[in-house]
């Protein structure tokens, strides 16, 4: 039998309201235990909600041997693995998200769990906070907010010097709101969604390979009515680590001028006039320079934030 046949059959036998996506370590855990034992706590989790979560496994890490001893593990077995390749672990959320909904059209939810977690900082409340983050159905997008134990971590060092002064540069709007959901990690990769919603956000929507939530963010919002489209809820998980290797400058530059791109791209395509009704190729001209000037404004900004971003880094880690 087929695996799309498969899929159907399964439907058929089981209602399914929510689909658990968890993102295998990039680098593996062959030699991490911390990192080994969060992802299968998390498989076990997730496991309350559907009885064969989907384990979404890049190639590369296959070939590179680095998934050697999951795949040998017999609890390989219980679980949907789905092999892509991937730019990034942001391009892999964005296979995952395809495989439901292409696969799973009754699915309701999908919850999207980062399988590269090192350790929780001291905070055993952490994992009864995701397990009812996982649970989550009553908004419309539920994001998983967290702390994270050291202020030189990647994630840390990526939105203190990047992703909150590179927002409230171009969507000061969007990053006032955010910050009163209240939510501190808007590139968190935590994040429970109708499909329904997210449909619309991959269909109607330009699609980016990486810095997902914070693209989502941007699009739900309705820039006439200046509020949120959509019912937007944050869960408190707590303190966690990611992984290590990640914490250097480089990591941490290549996240930055990701996420400048993606923002000035947005802003663009948000904010570009549009020649509607009877305007006049004059009045159409004089509004596109407006746009322009603006556009030329913003970005002399944002030049200067990168370039503080890139001697506050340097001076932190030491390069």
């Amino acid at each position: 039998m087929s695996q799309k046949k498969e899929v159907v059959k399964e439907l058929n036998d089981k209602s399914i309201n929510s689909k658990p996506v968890i993102i295998f370590p990039y680098l593996g855990y062959e030699n991490n235990k911390k990192c080994e034992w969060y992802f299968w706590w998390t498989v076990d989790r997730c496991k309350e909600i559907d009885p064969k979560p989907i384990v979404m496994l890049p190639r590369d890490t296959v070939i590179r041997q680095d998934a050697a001893s999951f795949i040998k593990d017999e609890r390989y077995k219980t679980l949907e693995v789905v092999q892509t390749w991937s730019v990034d672990s942001c391009q892999t959320w964005l296979a995952g998200w395809g495989h439901v909904l292409d696969n799973y059209p009754q699915a309701e939810r999908i919850v999207q769990i980062p399988g590269d977690i090192d350790f929780v900082e001291e905070d055993v409340e952490f994992y009864d906070n995701l397990s009812a983050f996982i649970e989550t159905t009553s908004s419309d997008i539920a994001i998983g907010d967290f702390r994270t134990g050291d202020q030189y971590s990647a994630k840390s060092l990526v939105d203190t010097y990047g992703t909150y002064s590179l927002l409230a540069n171009w969507f000061p709007e969007i990053s006032r709101s955010i910050r009163s959901l209240p939510l501190n990690r808007p590139r968190s990769e935590f994040l429970n969604i109708k499909t329904s919603v997210l449909r619309d956000l991959l269909i109607n929507n330009r699609n980016f390979a990486y810095e997902q939530t914070l693209n989502f963010l941007i699009k739900c919002w309705n820039y006439e009515e200046t509020k949120w489209k959509y019912d937007i809820s944050i869960s408190l998980l707590g303190t966690l680590s990611d992984n290590k290797s990640f914490r250097n400058y480089r990591a941490s530059i290549d996240q930055i001028e990701r996420i400048e791109r993606m923002l000035s791209l947005l802003w663009r395509e948000i904010k570009a006039p549009k020649k509607r009704g009877s305007i006049s190729d004059k009045e159409f001209e004089e509004k596109y320079t407006v746009f322009s000037n603006e556009y030329d404004k913003l970005y002399t900004k944002s030049k200067g934030i990168m370039e503080t971003a890139r001697t506050t880094l340097r001076a932190l880690l030491g390069v």
